[in-house]
């Protein structure tokens, strides 16, 4: 008896972890959290999806940007926090190291939040864990802007 109860207990361990991890692993909480749960800062590198926005009046990042309610065309480097990265504004105006997986890295300025909050209903709405970085960004990198979702990291510098 003893040992079927911890064999249960153990089984329901693994399915409650399972259950925890699973909008992890499938990227639903991107549609659920109500965009305030980004993956948490990590000072060592924070894994992040790079995305490409052009913060250029007329361009598809639509108004001017939320920190300084400027736009900010090419060649600036800028880039748009999901929005519990963004944490209200907390990082406006702060400068990012993003690092690729092909080992190039470059500094770019928080200017704007990537709204997460109205989750994947949204045609724009961005997922939890997003760098939304102008094409200079992408440049400096060494990436292709038609891959549209890239691997990276980033830091606070």
């Amino acid at each position: 008896m003893a040992n079927n109860i911890g064999v249960l207990l153990v089984f329901l361990l693994c399915l409650m972890n399972v259950i925890t991890h699973l909008p992890y692993l499938t990227n639903a909480s991107s549609c659920k959290s109500k965009g305030l749960h980004s993956p948490p800062y990590n000072p060592s590198g924070t894994h992040a999806t790079l995305t490409l926005n052009n913060f250029a009046r007329g361009g598809d990042g639509g108004g001017p940007a939320e920190c300084d309610g400027n736009f900010h065309p090419l060649p600036q480097r800028v880039v748009a926090l999901s929005t519990g990265w963004y944490n209200h504004g907390a990082r406006c105006g702060k400068m990012i190291r993003i690092k690729a997986r092909n080992g190039r890295s470059t500094l770019a300025k928080v200017v704007d939040e990537c709204d997460s909050v109205h989750g994947c209903d949204k045609s724009h709405a961005c997922k939890t864990n997003v760098v939304d970085a102008s094409k200079t960004v992408w440049k400096d990198l060494g990436l292709n802007t038609n891959d549209g979702e890239v691997p990276v990291t980033w830091t606070m510098v």
